[in-house]
């Protein structure tokens, strides 16, 4: 039987919706997908269909350091990527900070348009 997730979409806003997508695909090394469905979006690499989608959305609603945080999972290094992140307008929200085993380890951060947004970085195999 395959569990749901509780969440399967999520939309992250933006103010500079170009300087956004740089600020994510330079901080997390990927690559986003452009779409236009109303309204312009860039769309986190992802797993269908069990994985949980999200984008960064153009004028739908204000960036925030309030409300939701949504947890981007980090593959490599999380010392590295908030470092990408800091170095592209972010600021340092909660420092890297370990979870109980087997959960890994997070971080929050402002990013380039002013969401707070979580990083999580699962433990590696050892």
């Amino acid at each position: 039987m395959t569990c749901p997730s509780a969440s399967t979409w999520f939309e992250i806003p933006t103010a500079d919706f170009k300087r956004a997508v740089a600020f994510y695909e330079k901080t997390l090394g990927v690559s986003m997908k452009i779409e236009t469905m109303g309204h312009q979006m860039a769309v986190f690499p992802y797993q269908c269909p069990e994985g949980t989608g999200g984008c960064l959305i153009e004028g739908t609603c204000q960036p925030s350091t309030n409300g939701t945080a949504v947890y981007l999972l980090v593959k490599d290094s999380l010392e590295e990527t908030m470092a990408r992140a800091l170095q592209n307008g972010g600021k340092e929200i909660v420092p890297i900070t370990p979870l109980p085993d087997p959960i890994g380890r997070f971080a929050v951060l402002q990013d380039s348009e002013g969401n707070r947004v979580g990083l999580h970085q699962f433990p590696t195999a050892s």
